[in-house]
C-alpha cells in the first residue's frame, strides 16, 4: 500500500540516507508490515494528503487532527496521538504573543499551511482572513517567521519544537497555544476506505500503549506522555 508522508519532524523526515522516518512514518511501517502489506512511502505537501487519498495516488496518510469535515472525505483510523498546538515566534517576541488571540490583538499575520486545521482555529479566535498567509511546508513557514514576514506560524507545539532543536542557534522559539484557547485534540491515520482503516485499527489495538510502542517512539526522542500516545 502507498502511504503518504510529509516533512514535519517528529512525525516525518528524510533520514541521513534520504529514506523516509519519522514517528508517525515508522508506526505505519509496523502496521503495514503486520497486515502483509507493501510499505510504499510518497513524500508529498499537507494540501496534498487527503486529495491525494481521494483521487488514488495512496491509500494511507501521516497522522491528521480528525474532524467532521475530513471525516467526510477520508475514513479514520483509533487516535494515534493527542496534540496541542504552538506558535513558532521570533524569540524576542516570546512574552508578547502567547497566543491566537494576542496575535490578534497585535494585528500581526500568521502563516498556516494549506488545508491546516488551525486556519479554522485562528479565525473562530479572532485572526482576520487577511491576517493569515497560506503556504504550502512547514520549512518554507518558519522562514516567513525569520524574515519577518508574518508575526508567528502555526502547527503543532511538538514540531516547532522540534525544528528549534534540529537548528541550534536559531532566533525562532515556540509558545505553546494555551488550552483556553485550543486544547490538545486527537490524531489519527487518515485511509482511502473503512476497510483499510479497519485493518489498521486491528493492529494498532495491540500496539498502541505497549512497551514496544513506547520504544518506537523513544527512537524518535517522543515520550507516550508528550503526544498522549496510548490506546484509545
Amino acid at each position: 500500500m502507498k502511504f503518504a508522508w510529509i516533512a514535519e519532524a517528529p512525525f516525518g523526515f528524510a533520514d541521513k540516507d534520504g529514506s523516509p522516518s519519522g514517528c508517525d512514518v515508522a508506526l505505519a511501517r509496523h502496521v503495514f508490515a503486520r497486515l502483509d502489506e507493501p510499505f510504499e512511502p510518497v513524500e508529498t505537501k499537507f494540501g496534498e494528503l487527503l486529495d491525494g487519498l481521494q483521487d488514488g495516488r495512496w491509500e494511507v496518510t501521516v497522522g491528521l487532527f480528525v474532524t467532521p469535515q475530513r471525516a467526510e472525505r477520508a475514513a479514520f483510523t483509533q487516535p494515534i496521538w493527542a496534540l496541542r498546538d504552538g506558535l513558532l515566534v521570533a524569540q524576542h517576541d516570546v512574552g508578547v504573543i502567547d497566543g491566537y488571540r494576542s496575535l490578534a490583538k497585535l494585528g500581526g499575520k500568521l502563516a498556516v499551511l494549506h488545508g491546516q486545521v488551525q486556519h479554522q482555529t485562528a479565525r473562530c479566535i479572532g485572526i482576520a482572513e487577511d491576517a493569515i498567509v497560506v503556504l504550502c511546508d512547514f520549512a518554507e513557514a518558519a522562514a516567513a517567521v525569520l524574515a519577518g514576514q508574518v508575526g508567528a506560524n502555526s502547527s503543532v507545539e511538538r514540531s516547532h519544537r522540534e525544528h528549534i532543536a534540529r537548528l541550534p542557534g536559531t532566533s525562532l522559539a515556540c509558545v505553546p497555544v494555551p488550552a483556553s484557547e485550543k486544547p490538545a485534540a486527537p490524531g489519527a491515520f487518515a485511509c482511502r476506505s473503512c476497510e483499510t482503516a479497519s485493518r489498521l485499527d486491528t493492529v494498532l489495538r495491540d500496539f498502541l500503549g505497549t512497551p514496544e510502542h513506547a520504544a518506537l517512539l523513544a527512537s524518535f526522542g517522543v515520550s507516550t506522555e508528550e503526544i498522549g500516545a496510548g490506546k484509545s
